[in-house]
C-alpha cells in the first residue's frame, strides 16, 4: 500500500507543478509573448517579474527560463527554508519571510516590493507570479484609520460582526487603544501579529481571512497593481484558495481592473492527477469535491463513514481547505490535515473494516510543523493504544503531531515548491 501512496502523492504534485504550470501557459514566439489568447509585443518594454508565495522560486525559475535577459529586474519572496539553489542570475533579488505570521523578514519584503514597482513606466511590465503564502511574506501595513474603518464599518458577510470583535480583542491584547494612536501611523506589526494569529486559530476561512488581510495593507486588495500605475501587470496565480477567487489568493495583490489575471494552477488538477492515476493502479476513483471546508475533524468522521461504505478497490478523493478552532492559550501541535487523518483514524477503529485515510498539504508543510499530513487505517489506534498513547485525548488538545511523532505515520516530506491547498485520498483496498 505505501507504493500506491506514493504514487498517488507524487502524482497529485507533478500535475501542479508550478514551472511547469507557466511553461504550459506561456511562450515566446519572437518578440511576442504569447499568453493563452493574449499576444504582448516585448519590443522596449522594461520587463519585471516579481514572484511571491511558497512556489514563488519555481515560478520565478520558469519566467527566468522563458525571458532569459529581456528581464530588467526579478524579486523573490518566499518563506523561510524555501529558496534552496534558486539558481536565478545577480540581478534577482530574493529574502526569505515568516509564515503564516509575518515577522520583520515580511515588513522587509514588503519594502522591497514597494520599492520595486516604485519608478514603472508606460513601457513597463510586471510580471506577477503569485502563490500560496503571500499574505504572511509581504506586508506593507495600512495606518490605523483603515483598521479603524474595518472595525466600525456595519457588518458584512465577508466581515461579520464576531470577526470585528475578533480583531478588536485581539489589538486590546497587545494593550493598544486604537482611539489613542495617530491615526495616519501606519498599524505596528505587533497588532497584526496579534490579528493574524486570532483570526488563523478562530476556525475562520481563508477567503475571510484574507479579506480582512485585503483591507489594513497598502498592497493587497489590488494595491499591488495601483502601485504600478501607468505599467502592465499580468498576474500568474497558483491558487490555494477553494473557487480559486482572484481577490482571495494572496489577499488580492493583483486583484484589479487594470490587471490581466491568468490562473494556471489550481486542486483541481491535482485531483484530476490523482484520480489519473488510481485508474491506472486499477482503482475506481471519484472526486467527491474540490471545496472541501469545514472543521478538520468533522470532516475527518465523514471520510472515514463513507470511504467503508464502498466497494474495494474504491479511491474517494476530496480537495480543498478545512479549519481547526483552536482555544485560548491552546498549547497543542499539529494542522488541519494531521487533525483530520487523526479524527478519521478514531472512526475507522470503530467499524474494523480495511480502508486508508491520506491526507496532504500540497506545500509539504501542514500548520506550524514539518509534516504535510498523514496516513492512517483502521488499525492505528490499536497501534497507538498498544504504545499507551491516547487519540481522543490528542485530539481534543489538537495535538496531532506529537500523537503521530510517536506512532508513525507523518508525511514529512519537505517543501515540496507549489501550493494548491489540501488534498485527502480515502482508499478501500
Amino acid at each position: 500500500m505505501n507504493e500506491t501512496i506514493d504514487r498517488l502523492i507524487n502524482s497529485a504534485l507533478a500535475a501542479v507543478n508550478p514551472f511547469d504550470a507557466i511553461q504550459n501557459h506561456l511562450c515566446l514566439d519572437g518578440d511576442n509573448l504569447r499568453i493563452e489568447d493574449c499576444v504582448i509585443n516585448l519590443t522596449n518594454k522594461d520587463i519585471r517579474c516579481v514572484s511571491i508565495g511558497k512556489a514563488s522560486v519555481p515560478m520565478a525559475r520558469s519566467i527566468h527560463t522563458l525571458l532569459g535577459s529581456r528581464i530588467s529586474q526579478g524579486l523573490v519572496v518566499t518563506k523561510y527554508a524555501h529558496l534552496g539553489d534558486s539558481k536565478l542570475p545577480a540581478y534577482w533579488k530574493s529574502i526569505e519571510s515568516a509564515h503564516p505570521v509575518p515577522d520583520n523578514r515580511s515588513l522587509h519584503a514588503g519594502d522591497l516590493v514597494w520599492d520595486f514597482l516604485a519608478d514603472c513606466i508606460d513601457r513597463t511590465l510586471v510580471i506577477a507570479c503569485i502563490s500560496g503564502g503571500a499574505s504572511a511574506l509581504v506586508v506593507t501595513p495600512s495606518n490605523w484609520s483603515a483598521l479603524t474603518k474595518l472595525l466600525t464599518n456595519p457588518p458584512t458577510t465577508e466581515i461579520t460582526q464576531e470577526t470585528q470583535q475578533l480583531i478588536q480583542a485581539a489589538v486590546l491584547n497587545q494593550s493598544i487603544d486604537i482611539n489613542t494612536v495617530n491615526p495616519e501611523e501606519n498599524i505596528s506589526l505587533a497588532a497584526l501579529q496579534s490579528i493574524g494569529t486570532a483570526l488563523l486559530g478562530s476556525g475562520l476561512s481563508i477567503e475571510k481571512i484574507n479579506a480582512v488581510r485585503s483591507r489594513i495593507d497598502r498592497l493587497k486588495g489590488g494595491g499591488f497593481v495601483e502601485r504600478v500605475g501607468a505599467g502592465k501587470v499580468i498576474g500568474l496565480i497558483l491558487s490555494d484558495v477553494i473557487g480559486d477567487p482572484i481577490a482571495s489568493i494572496a489577499s488580492g495583490l493583483t486583484n484589479h481592473p487594470d490587471a490581466d489575471n491568468l490562473l494556471v494552477g489550481n486542486n483541481r488538477q491535482a485531483c484530476e492527477a490523482v484520480a489519473k492515476t488510481a485508474r491506472e493502479l486499477g482503482y475506481d476513483p471519484q472526486i467527491v469535491t474540490t471545496e472541501m471546508d469545514g472543521a478538520a475533524r468533522v470532516r475527518g468522521v465523514e471520510i472515514a463513514r463513507e470511504i467503508i461504505t464502498k466497494p474495494d478497490r474504491t479511491i474517494l478523493i476530496y480537495g480543498g481547505e478545512t479549519t481547526v478552532n483552536l482555544p485560548e492559550h491552546c498549547t497543542g501541535k499539529g494542522g488541519r490535515n494531521q487533525e483530520l487523518g487523526l479524527a478519521a483514524a478514531i472512526e475507522l477503529a470503530i467499524h474494523r473494516t480495511p480502508a486508508w485515510v491520506i491526507t496532504l498539504a500540497t506545500d509539504g508543510t501542514d500548520g506550524p510543523t514539518d509534516a504535510a499530513g498523514v496516513t492512517v487505517n483502521e488499525m492505528t489506534i490499536e497501534r497507538a493504544l498498544s504504545l499507551g498513547l491516547d487519540a481522543d485525548s490528542a485530539l481534543d488538545r489538537h495535538d496531532s503531531y506529537p500523537f503521530f511523532q510517536q506512532l508513525g505515520g507523518l508525511h514529512q516530506i519537505g517543501a515540496t515548491g507549489t501550493n494548491v491547498a489540501d488534498l485527502t485520498i480515502a482508499i478501500r483496498p
